[in-house]
C-alpha cells in the first residue's frame, strides 16, 4: 500500500508556511527537549525577511512552534505509524489553554478507529468523553507516547503510537467499520471467439453478468456455442450452458458468506461439485494477510524488554518488540509448504537466546483456533446426467486448528440414495505435514442391494532447507470395491446400465518433487501420477522430468528446458513417450526486444519436430503483443502469426497459420461494460470485485494500478480487480490530463466487500491555469507568500512565490485576482488579467503580466 497521496509535479494545492519561512534564514532556540513529530522547536525569525510593501514588519510569531493550522473541522487521511486507517473529518482545535497550539482533537471515533486501548490512555481522555463534543484532547494529553503531524497541502493526519498503547491485533487488520459496500451497479464481461478451419467456422461466447444492491450481489455465469453445418451433412449445432446463477450476501458477524442458487461448493473437505440451493461458508477473505493459511503460533519467556525476531531459511519473517515475562506470536504471513521458523530473542543486556519452531504446510492445516465450516442443502448439478432424476442432498463440514500440531476436520452427506462421512486429521510435524482421513460410503443403485465402502487418503508435505528439496505434495488414496464418490454414485442412480461402466479407482499415488541445483546450476523437478481402477486391468499413468537453468550470453539472459514425459492409457494400455528441448534468449538489449524461442521435440516412434517461435511487445503499457511462428515435421511445414491489443475498453485478438493445404484463422474479443449512477462504463477485463474511479474532466490520466486503464472522456475508469476487505491503493498518474484541470489528489484507499463495486471519486479543479508575473504600481515586488484569491468567490487559487511570481489555477478567461498578506486594507492589492484564447495542443502553462494595484484607495476589504 502506497502511503503517501502523489500530487501532479506542476503545482501544489497550497503552499506551506513551514517552507516560506525556512526560506527566511530563521535562528534556532531550543526551548526543550523534542519529539521528532510533537514537540517542535521553538523559532524565531529575523523581522528583516518580512516586510510589507510600506516597510513595516510582518508579524510571524505564530509560525514560532511550527506551521501553524487554522481551527476547523479538515477532511483528512488518517494514517496510524504509517499505514491508512480511513478518511473521516477531524477537528483541529486548541485545547483551551492561552499558549495552547491548533492540534486534532481526539474524540472517541478517532480513538476507535485507531484501535487505541484506553485503559492505558490518560484520565483527561475520559474527562474528555464525558464533557461531550466541545471538549477537545489533543493527542499528548491521551499519552506522552503519540506523537502527531499533519501534512496541510495533503491533508494528512499522522500518528505514531507506541505499541504499548495498541490493542493486540493481527497485522494488516482493517476494521469492518471501513469495509465499503460499494454502490448499485450491473455488469457483464464478455469473451467472443471465432475459429475457422477445415471449412468449419465455431463461435464461443462467455458471458459473466452481476448486479450490486446494496450488500446483495447477483452472478450469472453462462455460455453459448456455434458450429457451422459439417460438408456434406447440412446441419449445425448450439449449445447453452447455465454454469453458475447465484445471490450472495456477506454476513461478517460469522465471517461467512450465503449463498442462494446455482453454485460451487468450496471442496476444502469432499470434492468440490455444482449444487441448486443454499449454502453458508466461512470466507477466511475476511481475516487480515496475517491470520490467512497455515503459520504456527510462536510462544516463548523473554526475561527482560526483549526483541524477538522470526526467519525462515535465512529470510527474516517477523520482528517485534516484548515486555518481559511470556510472549506469543500469532499473526505470522504463512509461507508454503515450509521450511522451520528460528525464533531468537535479544534481551535488553544484548545476550541471545534462540528455538526452532517446526512449519511443515498441507492444505488441511489450519492456524491454532481457526475454524472453518460449510453448510449446503440443495440438489446436485451435473450436466454429464442427462435423466430428469434430481438428487436431494445435505452436507455439512467443518475444520478446527486445535493446536500447532493438530488440525481436525469432518464432514457429511446425506441423500436419499447416497450417504457418506469424513474424518480426518491434519499433523505438523518435524519430519514434514502429514493428513491423513478416511471417509465412509453407503450408496443404493436401483433395484440391487446397497453397496458400502472406504476410501483412505494419506497426505505429506516436506522442505527441506540444507538440501534445497522441496516435496510439494506426495498423496496415496485407497478405496475398497464398494466404496463409490459421490459424483459417480449419482451418474450410476440416473442411468444404472450405464453405471456399470463407471471408472472407480481402487488406488491413485501422486508425487511432485522440486530440487534446486544452486544459483548456477538450475533446477530440477519431477512429478508422477498412477490410477488403478476396479474394472480395468491397465493403470493410467502420466510421468514428467526435467531440468531447467539460466546463464548470460555475450551479455544476454538465455533460458532452457530439458523435459521428457511418459503416458499410459488406461483403456487400450498404450505407451506415449516424449522428449523436448527449449532455449529462450532476448534479440537484443532493448526495453521491447522480441524474445527468440527454440523447440525440438522427438516422440516414442523416432517423429521429430522442430519449433521457432518470436513473441514481443510494443508501447508504453505493453498493450500490444505479437508472435510469428514456424513448425516443421516429417509430414508438413506450418507458420503462423498472432496478435492481441488491449485497449482501455476491450481487448482485440486474431491469428491465422497455413501450410500442408490447410489453413485455420481466428478472431476475438473480450471486455466489459460496467452500468453505475454516474452511466456506463467500458473495461477490457472485470473480476468479482471492482472499483468506479471517478474524476471529471481528467481525461486521459492512467490509473497506475491497473495496466492500460485510463480516466475515458466521461470521467470515469474500471480497476478490474480488488482485493475484498483488504486496503487497496487506487493511484492516478496526472501526465497527459489537460493544463486547465488539476487533481486534489491522487492517491485513495478502499477496503471493499466481496463482489461489490466501489466508488473512488478523485476531486478535480477545473478552470485555467496561468504563471502571473506581477508587482506594485511603484514595480516592487509582490510579498513572499501571499495569498491570491479570486475576486468573485473569494476562494483561494495560488500563492505569491519568489520574485512576485505566482501560480494560480481554476481561472476564468478574464476576470480579477485579490493578493492578501495581512489584515488591513493596505495589506491587499487586485490584479486585473485577460486570457489569451484556449490552445488545446498547449504543452506549457500562460504566462500573462500585470499590476497589482492596492484596493485601500477604493475602499475595498479582503475577507
Amino acid at each position: 500500500m502506497n502511503s503517501r497521496n502523489r500530487k501532479p509535479k506542476a503545482f501544489a494545492r497550497r503552499f506551506s508556511a513551514h517552507w516560506l519561512l525556512v526560506a527566511a534564514f530563521p535562528t534556532v532556540v531550543l526551548a526543550e527537549e523534542q519529539r521528532p513529530t510533537v514537540k517542535v522547536a521553538e523559532v524565531q525569525f529575523n523581522p528583516d525577511f518580512f516586510r510589507r510593501p510600506d516597510g513595516s514588519s510582518v508579524d510571524v510569531s505564530r509560525y514560532a512552534k511550527g506551521n501553524a493550522v487554522t481551527p476547523g473541522d479538515y477532511p483528512v487521511d488518517v494514517y496510524l505509524n504509517d499505514l491508512w486507517v480511513g478518511r473521516r473529518t477531524v477537528r483541529f482545535r486548541s485545547p483551551g489553554t492561552a499558549e495552547g497550539a491548533v492540534g486534532p482533537c481526539m474524540d472517541p471515533a478517532l480513538v476507535k478507529s485507531l484501535n487505541l486501548d484506553e485503559k492505558a490512555l490518560s484520565p483527561a481522555y475520559a474527562e474528555g468523553k464525558d464533557a461531550g463534543g466541545d471538549a477537545c484532547v489533543q493527542p499528548a494529553g491521551l499519552s506522552e507516547d503519540i506523537d502527531w503531524s499533519f501534512d496541510f497541502n495533503e491533508l494528512r493526519l499522522n500518528l505514531n503510537v507506541a505499541q504499548a498503547l495498541l490493542r493486540r491485533s493481527p497485522r494488516g487488520t482493517v476494521d469492518p467499520s471501513l469495509w465499503d459496500a460499494g454502490v448499485p451497479s450491473a455488469s457483464v464481461s464478455y469473451n467472443v471467439n471465432t475459429f475457422h478451419a477445415a471449412g468449419q467456422t465455431s463461435t464461443y461466447l462467455g458471458l459473466d453478468s452481476g448486479l450490486n444492491i446494496g450488500r446483495w450481489h447477483v452472478r450469472q455465469r453462462s455460455s453459448m456455442s456455434w458450429q457451422d453445418s459439417s460438408p456434406g451433412t447440412g446441419t449445425g449445432s448450439y449449445k447453452y450452458q447455465n454454469i453458475a446463477a447465484y445471490v450472495q450476501h456477506d454476513i461478517e458477524s460469522l465471517r461467512s458468506q450465503l449463498t442462494l442458487g446455482d453454485a460451487f461448493t468450496d471442496g476444502a473437505v469432499f470434492d468440490s461439485y455444482s449444487v441448486r440451493g443454499v449454502n453458508l461458508a466461512t470466507d477466511d477473505r475476511m481475516l487480515p494477510d496475517s491470520a490467512r493459511g497455515y503459520a504456527p503460533v510462536v510462544r516463548g519467556v523473554a526475561r527482560s524488554n526483549a526483541r524477538v525476531t522470526v526467519t525462515q531459511n535465512g529470510n527474516k519473517l517477523y520482528e517485534t518488540t516484548v515486555a518481559a515475562g511470556p510472549f506469543e506470536i500469532d499473526d505470522l504471513y504463512a509461507t508454503g509448504y515450509g521450511g522451520n521458523l528460528l525464533v531468537t530473542v535479544t534481551e535488553a543486556d544484548g545476550s541471545k537466546s534462540s528455538f526452532t519452531v517446526p512449519y511443515s504446510s498441507v492444505v488441511q492445516l489450519l492456524r491454532p483456533g481457526t475454524t472453518r465450516y460449510s453448510a449446503t442443502v440443495g440438489e446436485y448439478r451435473n450436466p454429464a446426467i442427462k435423466s430428469n432424476r434430481r438428487e436431494k442432498l445435505v452436507q455439512a463440514t467443518v475444520q478446527h486448528g486445535f493446536n500447532n500440531l493438530m488440525t481436525g476436520y469432518a464432514g457429511m452427506v446425506l441423500s436419499e440414495g447416497y450417504q457418506a462421512g469424513i474424518a480426518g486429521a491434519a499433523l505438523n510435524l518435524p519430519v514434514g505435514a502429514v493428513a491423513l482421513d478416511a471417509t465412509y460410503a453407503r450408496t443404493s443403485i436401483g433395484n440391487a442391494d446397497a453397496e458400502t465402502g472406504q476410501s483412505l487418503r494419506l497426505s505429506y508435505s516436506k522442505y527441506v532447507p540444507t538440501t534445497s528439496t522441496n516435496m510439494t505434495i506426495a498423496a496415496y488414496r485407497y478405496a475398497t470395491k464398494g466404496f463409490w464418490s459421490m459424483s459417480d454414485a449419482f451418474i450410476a442412480r440416473s442411468d444404472p446400465e450405464r453405471g456399470a461402466m463407471v471408472d472407480r479407482p481402487r488406488s491413485q499415488v501422486q508425487i511432485t518433487l522440486n530440487q534446486s541445483l544452486g544459483e548456477r546450476w538450475g533446477n530440477i523437478y519431477l512429478t508422477g501420477s498412477s490410477i488403478n481402477y476396479w474394472n480395468r486391468d491397465n493403470a493410467a499413468l502420466t510421468f514428467q522430468a526435467g531440468y531447467s537453468n539460466a546463464m548470460n550470453v555475450w551479455g544476454l539472459p538465455l533460458s532452457y528446458n530439458i523435459s521428457a514425459s511418459r503416458q499410459r492409457d488406461a483403456i487400450t494400455g498404450a505407451y506415449s513417450t516424449q522428449a523436448f528441448f527449449n532455449v529462450i534468449v532476448p534479440l537484443g538489449r532493448a526495453r521491447h526486444a522480441p524474445m527468440l524461442s527454440l523447440g525440438f521435440v522427438r516422440d516414442g516412434a523416432g517423429e521429430t519436430s522442430q519449433q521457432v517461435r518470436v513473441n514481443g511487445t510494443a508501447l508504453d503499457d505493453n498493450s500490444f503483443s505479437y508472435g510469428v511462428n514456424a513448425d516443421r515435421n516429417s509430414r508438413t511445414t506450418t507458420a503462423g502469426a498472432n496478435v492481441q491489443y488491449r485497449s482501455p475498453f476491450a481487448t482485440f485478438i486474431g491469428s491465422y497459420s497455413g501450410g500442408g493445404g490447410s489453413s485455420q484463422y481466428s478472431a476475438g474479443m473480450q471486455g466489459a461494460l460496467v452500468a453505475h449512477p454516474g452511466g456506463l462504463t467500458l473495461a477490457n477485463f472485470l473480476g468479482d470485485t471492482f472499483a468506479i474511479v471517478e474524476a471529471k474532466g481528467a481525461t486521459g490520466a492512467a490509473v497506475l494500478n491497473a495496466p492500460g486503464v485510463r480516466i475515458d472522456p466521461f470521467g470515469y475508469a474500471i480497476v478490474p480487480y480488488l482485493q475484498p476487505y483488504n486496503m487497496n491503493s487506487i493511484e492516478l498518474d496526472p501526465k497527459g490530463i489537460p493544463l486547465d484541470v488539476s487533481l486534489d489528489a491522487t492517491s485513495m484507499n478502499v477496503a471493499p466487500r466481496a463482489n461489490s463495486a466501489v466508488k473512488i471519486a478523485f476531486a478535480t479543479l477545473s478552470g485555467r491555469s496561468a504563471i502571473v508575473s506581477a508587482a506594485l504600481p511603484d514595480g516592487k515586488s509582490l510579498p513572499f507568500g501571499a495569498t491570491v484569491l479570486d475576486s468573485a468567490t473569494g476562494s483561494e487559487v495560488g500563492a505569491v512565490g519568489q520574485s512576485g511570481i505566482l501560480f494560480a489555477r481554476g481561472l476564468g478567461d478574464g476576470g480579477k485576482l485579490t493578493v492578501n498578506w495581512g489584515n488591513d486594507a493596505r495589506d491587499s492589492c487586485e490584479i486585473e488579467y485577460k486570457m489569451p484564447p484556449r490552445d488545446p495542443g498547449a504543452t506549457s502553462y500562460t504566462r500573462i503580466q500585470g499590476v497589482c494595484r492596492p484596493l485601500a484607495s477604493t475602499g475595498k476589504r479582503t475577507k
